[in-house]
């Protein structure tokens, strides 16, 4: 009778085992099936691709949203021919950084990673607001099912064996977001193939401030900042991953631009660190450049920012060129997909200076019509200053100043406004009015 009920009792516990593992595993596709979308939108394709092939990408950012907004892998593939992938996210924090920099060293092999330093400043792990926590699940809940994002979650919620709730809540999002399966359309039963590979650029503009003028250098001064930034090299070090800390230009204070100064230090002590400050670089026009009055980068300053770190790269590491490969191919066809969506949001604003900014850094022709007095505004004057011209602006017959890029067809819009033509061809892609 005992043999018999201890055999019984191992059939339940494997019974019960298997229920349960069926259970995690339809719990967490409902899951994935009904969360918000944004985190799977901007990441099902990286994991996608590294599943097919764990070098599929050269190079990874990770960081807060001035990177997710800031560097187009789009860009940076036409200028050098690396493959990219922006796994930055809206208000991440170094210690969720962290740990998703783990999960994709252990599915990719990517030569380098580059991390935005800018959520480094901050004094706590992350802030246990609701809005604070509710972004984090735009960083965790694309991360697929694991041991290593229970261990994730339980570290950035600073967790204990009794918070189940709250960490159920993050390692299966349908407890958030059941109430959407009404919401649902066929697309929710596709897999997503991001064409930005990552980056959300953001095509807007607001006129900033200048920068503050100073070479002070002080200590980062943040404790939990400094060591997860150090956990991260220290990971990158064990990899074997050459690791890049970066600072992208924003609308900073003069105290967090000298505190920021201070990452050098930290990077010094690994042997296969970097740091580049390009918010000391002077390479944005913060008058122009900047999509919001907190210093997220626009499409055209995301396109400066993205080709200054590609000629610095370049320089520094021997990546792969991989334009005429045959893995180029997907990466021609997002070009120009996501290119289409730009002309289309460039056909669509009648705001002149919003136009301007959108036409910047494209590598497109065009001509442009201006009212007599456009050039008195500052923020106009500049971004025509920007512009790929033949000449100076001039007044025309009708009495607007009217200017083409070189080699630009002679077609005109018909008053204030703008006309847009693929520099090869001379094809008419766009028009905008004004």
């Amino acid at each position: 009778m005992e043999h018999c009920s201890s055999k019984a009792e191992r059939q339940f516990a494997l019974a019960a085992a298997c229920f349960s593992l069926g259970f995690c595993v339809l719990f967490g596709a409902l899951s994935r099936l009904l969360n918000d979308k944004m985190s799977l939108k901007y990441t099902a394709t990286f994991y996608s691709d590294v599943a097919a092939d764990r070098s599929a990408y050269d190079l990874l950012f990770f960081g807060s949203s001035h990177i997710f907004n800031g560097l187009l892998p789009l860009t940076l593939y036409e200028q050098t021919g690396i493959f990219s992938y922006n796994l930055g996210m809206t208000n991440e924090y170094p210690a969720v950084t962290y740990w998703r920099l783990r999960d994709a060293l252990n599915r990719s092999d990517p030569q380098v990673v580059v991390i935005d330093v800018y959520r480094a400043l901050a004094a706590e792990k992350m802030p246990k607001t609701e809005n604070d926590l509710g972004l984090l699940h735009n960083s965790l809940d694309g991360m697929p099912l694991s041991l290593l994002k229970a261990r994730a979650v339980a570290d950035i919620l600073d967790a204990t064996p009794l918070d189940f709730d709250g960490v159920f809540n993050y390692l299966f999002p349908l407890a958030q977001f059941h109430s959407r399966y009404d919401s649902l359309t066929e697309d929710d039963f596709h897999p997503y193939r991001l064409e930005s590979r990552g980056a959300m650029p953001l095509r807007a503009l607001t006129s900033g401030a200048p920068l503050p003028q100073t070479e002070e250098q002080a200590p980062l001064g943040s404790t939990v900042g400094e060591e997860y930034l150090r956990r991260m090299l220290s990971l990158c070090e064990q990899e074997g991953v050459a690791a890049v800390l970066l600072v992208l230009p924003y609308q900073a204070t003069a105290e967090e631009m000298a505190r920021l100064r201070g990452v050098a230090a930290i990077a010094a002590d690994y042997p296969n660190a970097a740091y580049l400050n390009l918010l000391d670089a002077g390479v944005v026009d913060p008058a122009i450049d900047f999509s919001d009055a907190d210093g997220h980068l626009n499409t055209a300053g995301a396109v400066r920012v993205t080709r200054a770190l590609g000629s610095w790269l370049s320089d520094r590491y021997d990546l792969p060129d991989h334009r005429g490969s045959e893995a180029a191919a997907a990466w021609e066809q997002n070009v120009a997909s996501v290119r289409s969506q730009h002309l289309s949001t460039l056909a669509g604003t009648t705001d002149r200076n919003t136009a301007l900014m959108l036409l910047r850094g494209q590598d497109l022709a065009f001509t442009l019509r201006l009212p007599a007095d456009a050039l008195s505004d500052p923020v106009t004057a500049a971004l025509v200053a920007d512009l790929d011209t033949d000449s100076a602006p001039a007044a025309d017959s009708e009495g607007l100043l009217a200017c083409a890029s070189p080699g630009a067809p002679d077609i005109w819009p018909d008053g204030p406004g703008l006309v847009v033509f693929d520099p090869n061809t001379g094809e008419e892609l766009a028009r905008a009015a004004f």
